[in-house]
């Protein structure tokens, strides 16, 4: 009884399994190839005919410099609109003004601490060289450190209307990386379009990563000349020409350019300091988007200093087209390089 009963359990353990393993194969929708037994498998048969002519190889066609044609309103910058140069009319800034801010730069700053700086105003500002168009958006590719390594994408967007801009960078982790660690930085400034360029109002600055948000705001009063900024709260004389992150690398495209030095007071949210920026001569730029022709901007970099540079496209309306980060040991952290630029019929 104890022996037959062992094999009835036996045989009902073996029908379990195989009855599982059937429909595991049924659901999942794998399926087994069917060897055909010496009863099922057909004669072989052989017959010999010419094989056809290969067809010619065709040449590779050329690489093309700009994207496919956008939808709608918007319409993907096509051929250079403005000849190459290397000549550019320097803005009026103040040369060798002593610089009254210390702090770290504002390209990846991560600490809210910073002391209230006084950045005196300048009062001339130079006249408009360029206009933006009413929309547009600017996708890059995103990399982190020296090997290139893709990590995500960057939308830089604008719009303009009524005499209001508002601008917007959003940059998020994506494929293998997001898998890792799933960040995001969004910037946003909104302000006025003026005769002199773009005079932001608000600037906010929010990034997520690993599920913890930091944020920080500043305000511009232009009528009392102040900023605010940073969490808690700091205030500083606001300067005739400061701008935010984001603000400054359409600003740098509106006003006349000339290799050399300027300064320009710019804030992360976080933090109001000084940028100095060497501006260089047009150079050849290899992207996604295809060959440019760029002018490099690099801030001057400072010992133990993050520090940012950017690349303006002067056929494609002076746009930043190359966007690069360097940490406090003065290696690379992180570009954005253009793959898409895309603006509004004028």
């Amino acid at each position: 009884m104890q022996a037959a009963g062992f094999a009835s359990v036996r045989k009902l353990a073996i029908f379990a399994a195989l009855s599982l393993i059937a429909h595991l194969l049924i659901v999942g929708d794998i399926r087994l190839p069917a060897w055909p037994t010496a009863d099922e498998a057909p004669p072989l048969r052989v017959r010999l005919q010419a094989a056809p002519a290969l067809p010619p190889v065709l040449p590779r066609p050329a690489r093309v410099a700009h994207s496919a044609p956008a939808p709608a309103v918007v319409r993907t910058l096509p051929t250079p609109e403005i000849a190459s140069t290397t000549a550019y009319d320097a803005p009026t800034m103040a040369p060798g003004r002593p610089r009254t801010d210390e702090s770290a730069p504002a390209a990846a700053a991560t600490a809210p601490e910073a002391p209230a700086v006084a950045v005196p105003p300048v009062e001339t500002r130079p006249a408009l060289a360029r206009r933006l168009p009413r929309n547009g958006e600017i996708t890059y590719q995103l990399y982190l450190g020296n090997n290139r390594f893709n990590v995500g994408r960057t939308r830089q967007s604008w719009s303009i209307s009524d005499g209001l801009y508002r601008l917007s960078s959003a940059s998020e982790t994506t494929g293998v990386a997001a898998l890792f660690v799933r960040q995001s930085i969004e910037y946003t400034s909104n302000g006025l379009l003026t005769t002199d360029g773009l005079r932001p109002e608000t600037f906010s600055n929010e990034r997520v990563r690993g599920g913890k948000k930091d944020s920080a705001n500043a305000r511009f009063d232009w009528a009392a000349q102040t900023l605010t900024y940073g969490e808690p709260p700091h205030s500083a004389a606001l300067a005739a020409n400061a701008q935010d992150l984001v603000s400054f690398m359409y600003q740098l495209g509106l006003v006349p350019l000339t290799p050399g030095r300027i300064e320009l007071p710019i804030t992360n949210g976080w933090k109001f300091e000084r940028y100095e920026l060497e501006i260089g001569n047009e150079q050849p730029l290899d992207t996604p988007f295809g060959e440019l022709r760029a002018v490099p901007v690099k801030q001057v970099r400072r010992a133990n200093e993050e520090s940012i540079e950017l690349w303006l496209a002067p056929a494609y309306r002076w746009l930043p087209v190359r966007i690069r980060f360097f940490g406090r040991d003065g290696e690379p952290s992180g570009e954005q390089i253009v793959s898409d630029i895309k603006v509004s019929e004028e």
